[in-house]
């Protein structure tokens, strides 16, 4: 094997996507992990059925730029650009390529190599989004307790005493919601539960739920079909359970919504439970995992931590949260140990 036969048995070896393309685009040479990359079983079955690369750009601008970048520079590095597959999936890559010249200075072709960062991508958009859903939850309560309070401050003695009272709840009802987020939060960011305090005292679960639906302005029934509500758990914890189920019903669910309390065995279910549609198998799971949200719905600006956290703070006091349908209700069932 001479030098140029040892020197293209290499580069077919390597691991990272390489290619050559004529000016106006076709593909003239490429690698085996260039067609693996684009998803093609082979570098032949690829060429055959590629024209040129611009069919494979998501955003033509994104080619426009590219070859606009490279005839004035003659080099491109780290471009990132988001390519087609014949499966009709997407992934983006980031290329790096130069122009190649002959004696005259005349651009004979391009060759370059492309490095698969969809991972990296999605990941850098999924914190931008998480970064502005936070900051959009965070907002709208300040904004309004802000609000209130500045109308209090300016113009107090305008306003009747029921008048005042009802503002300062409202005041207290807002900052309760970004509390509970910033709780959320703290919980979501500790990999190590153990890091994550609990306090376990018995509690009647009927007082909790009282105290959390005093700040709930929507109608929640509640029902009780045993003698003793009493838990062992930790009271603000059991809240915060609490908040994001019902808070998770009013986001997604139907128009009635109640919690029952029943027992089974040694442990105590309380069901937050709703009249919307059931959740399709497939997706049971994925609703409890970080970051992940209702599909189909007007609310998709939820930061998308109250379920995972909710278990996460169950499971921590030796009880769990399921969720099945019912009788025509969706409900999630938070089960506890019976004081």
């Amino acid at each position: 094997m001479n030098g140029f036969d040892e020197l293209n048995s290499f580069f077919r070896r390597m691991p990272v996507a390489f290619y050559r393309t004529s000016m106006t685009g076709e593909l003239i040479a490429a690698n085996p992990a260039l067609a693996g990359l684009l998803g093609y079983p082979s570098v032949d079955e690829m060429l055959a059925v590629l024209p040129t690369v611009e069919t494979i750009y998501m955003d033509p601008a994104q080619r426009a730029d590219w070859l606009q970048r490279i005839a004035t520079e003659g080099v491109i590095l780290d471009f990132d650009v988001q390519l087609s597959r014949p499966d009709g999936s997407t992934i983006w890559v980031r290329d790096s390529a130069r122009a190649i010249r002959d004696e005259k200075g005349q651009v004979q072709y391009y060759e370059g190599s492309l490095v698969d960062v969809t991972d990296k991508f999605e990941a850098s958009r999924a914190k931008d989004d998480f970064i502005a859903t936070v900051s959009h939850e965070l907002r709208n309560p300040l904004a309004a307790m802000l609000g209130l309070g500045q109308e209090l401050a300016d113009h107090y003695d305008s306003f009747s005493d029921v008048e005042r009272r009802d503002m300062a709840n409202m005041i207290a009802r807002q900052a309760d919601d970004a509390s509970w987020l910033i709780e959320d939060l703290l919980v979501a960011y500790r990999d190590n539960m153990s890091q994550v305090s609990v306090s376990i005292q018995e509690l009647d679960v009927t007082k909790e739920i009282e105290r959390v639906l005093e700040v709930v302005d929507y109608p929640v029934e509640v029902k009780v079909h045993q003698s003793s509500s009493l838990i062992l758990a930790d009271p603000r914890r059991t809240r915060q359970i609490l908040r994001n189920l019902i808070s998770n019903a009013m986001r997604y669910g139907g128009d009635a919504i109640q919690v029952s309390l029943d027992k089974a065995g040694d442990r105590l279910e309380i069901k937050v439970q709703d009249s919307g549609k059931p959740i399709p198998n497939a997706d049971v799971e994925r609703i409890f995992r970080a970051y992940e949200r209702g599909r189909g719905t007007p609310h998709s600006g939820s930061v998308g931590l109250g379920l995972n956290v909710a278990r996460r703070l169950a499971r921590l006091m030796d009880g769990d949260l399921t969720y099945r349908h019912e009788d025509g209700w969706s409900e999630f069932v938070l089960s506890l140990p019976s004081a």
